[in-house]
C-alpha cells in the first residue's frame, strides 16, 4: 500500500512538473473550449484538463507518456495515439502550425470514468474546414491524475463471450461454432509449423472496417472513411474480424512469421502466399464465406481452360486481376505463389518454406525467383510449365 501511494505520489509530481514545463514553453495542445458542458467540479476538471494537456503535449513531440495510460488496454491505445504521432509530426510541413484539436465531449459513465470526445480539424486559410479525425477515449480518474484508454470495453460491455480453444470470441448475437473451431486449429497448426507455441487471441466478431475503429477509439479518420472490407490485428493479442467472419488466418500466419522472421528478410511474395495456403485468402466473397486456396486454385483452372495461351508467368508478374467475380481484392499472385509453396512445402519441408519466407524485401520478384530455383529449379524461363504441372 505504502508503494503504490508513493507511486501516486510520483505520477502527480511528474505531471504537475511537465505540465508547467509545458505551459510556459508551448501553447495549448488541445483546446478546451468555455461552451463544454462538464459535471466535474473545479478541482477534478483541473486534473482532467492538466492530464490531457500533457498527454495530447507529448503526442505533439512524438512520444507517448506510458504513466497516463490506463494499464487495461495499453497495447490497443499505444496503436492509437501512434497513428496521431504520424499526424502530428508530419502536420507541420503539410499545413503549417495551427490549433487544431478540441474537445467536444466529455461525460461520466460511471464514478470515476468519462466517455470523452476530441475533433481534429484540418484548417487552412480562406477555406472550409477539413475534418480529420474524431477520437472517443476513456479517461479514467485516478488519485490526484487521470489515465487514457480506448473505449473497447466500454463500447462492448453487453456483448457475449465464448471461448473455443485458444480463441475467446466477443459477439452480440451468435459465432459459427464449426468455423471458430477451424480457426483454433489453423492457430495452432501454423505455429508448430513454424515451432512456436500457440497463443491465446481475443477476437471481436466485427461487421466491417468502421465498427472496428469505433472500437479502437476512431469516429472518424479521414484516411479510412468508407474502408469496410478489412479486418484488424494482430495488436496485443487482439484480433478483429474480416466482416464478421471467425477464421483469421491469414494474418495470424504474418503474426507467427514476424516472430521468427526479421522484416528485412522477409519476402511479401511469398508470405502472401504461404498466408493463402496455410490461412486463406483474408477477404470475404459475395456470400460472406472467407475465401480458401483450394477455391482459387480450382477458379484459376477454370480460367486457365478457357485462356489457355495465357502465360503464367504474366499473371504472376503483372498480378492481373482474375478474380473479380469473387472478390476484388483477391491476387492471382499470392495464389500462384501458394501453390509454388506447397510445392516447396512437399518437397524441402518447412526448411524450405523458411527459406523463401526470407527471400528478400528488396528486388522482391527478382529475389524470389532466384530462391525458388535454388530450392526447387523454378524460374522465369520454366515457370509455366512448372507451374501448370502444380496445378494438375
Amino acid at each position: 500500500m505504502l508503494f503504490k501511494e508513493y507511486k501516486m505520489q510520483r505520477i502527480a509530481t511528474i505531471l504537475v512538473t511537465i505540465f508547467a514545463f509545458h505551459s510556459t514553453m508551448a501553447q495549448e495542445a488541445i483546446v478546451m473550449p468555455e461552451y463544454l458542458q462538464t459535471s466535474m467540479d473545479s478541482v477534478t476538471k483541473q486534473r482532467f484538463n492538466e492530464s490531457l494537456e500533457i498527454l495530447f503535449s507529448d503526442i505533439e513531440h512524438g512520444k507517448v507518456n506510458d504513466d497516463l495510460l490506463t494499464p487495461k488496454r495499453v497495447g490497443l491505445a499505444k496503436s492509437l495515439f501512434q497513428k496521431l504521432i504520424r499526424y502530428e509530426t508530419r502536420k507541420d510541413s503539410v499545413i503549417g502550425a495551427t490549433q487544431d484539436k478540441s474537445l467536444i465531449n466529455c461525460y461520466p459513465i460511471s464514478s470515476d470514468k468519462y466517455y470523452i470526445t476530441i475533433s481534429y480539424l484540418l484548417k487552412k486559410p480562406k477555406t472550409n474546414s477539413v475534418p480529420i479525425y474524431i477520437i472517443n477515449l476513456i479517461a479514467t480518474e485516478l488519485n490526484d491524475t487521470f489515465t487514457f484508454s480506448v473505449p473497447i470495453d466500454y463500447l462492448t460491455r453487453y456483448w457475449k463471450v465464448r471461448t473455443i480453444g485458444n480463441i475467446t470470441y466477443y459477439f452480440r448475437g451468435s459465432i459459427n461454432k464449426d468455423k471458430a473451431r477451424i480457426f483454433h486449429k489453423k492457430n495452432s497448426q501454423i505455429a508448430e509449423k513454424l515451432g512456436l507455441k500457440p497463443e491465446k487471441f481475443e477476437f471481436y466478431m466485427t461487421d466491417n472496417y468502421q465498427e472496428i475503429s469505433e472500437l479502437l477509439g476512431f469516429g472518424y479518420a479521414l484516411s479510412s472513411n468508407g474502408k469496410y472490407r478489412d479486418g484488424y490485428g494482430v495488436v496485443d493479442n487482439t484480433i478483429f474480424a474480416v466482416m464478421n467472419n471467425e477464421d483469421f488466418s491469414h494474418d495470424i500466419f504474418h503474426y507467427y512469421s514476424g516472430i521468427i522472421n526479421k522484416r528485412k528478410n522477409r519476402n511479401w511474395i511469398a508470405e502472401e502466399g504461404i498466408a493463402y495456403l496455410w490461412g486463406n485468402a483474408y477477404y470475404t466473397d459475395t456470400k460472406g464465406d472467407i475465401i480458401l486456396q483450394q477455391q482459387l486454385v480450382k477458379e484459376l483452372k477454370k480460367y486457365l481452360t478457357k485462356n489457355p495461351d495465357t502465360s503464367l508467368f504474366s499473371l504472376f508478374k503483372n498480378n492481373t486481376k482474375i478474380f473479380s467475380h469473387i472478390a476484388p481484392e483477391i491476387s492471382v499472385r499470392s495464389t500462384i505463389s501458394g501453390i509454388i509453396a506447397n510445392h516447396v512445402e512437399q518437397e524441402k519441408g518447412i526448411d524450405g518454406i523458411l527459406k523463401l519466407i526470407n527471400a528478400g524485401s528488396k528486388d522482391r520478384l527478382n529475389s524470389y525467383l532466384k530462391t525458388t530455383n535454388q530450392l526447387i529449379g523454378l524460374n522465369e524461363d520454366n515457370f509455366d510449365q512448372k507451374v501448370r504441372s502444380f496445378i494438375k
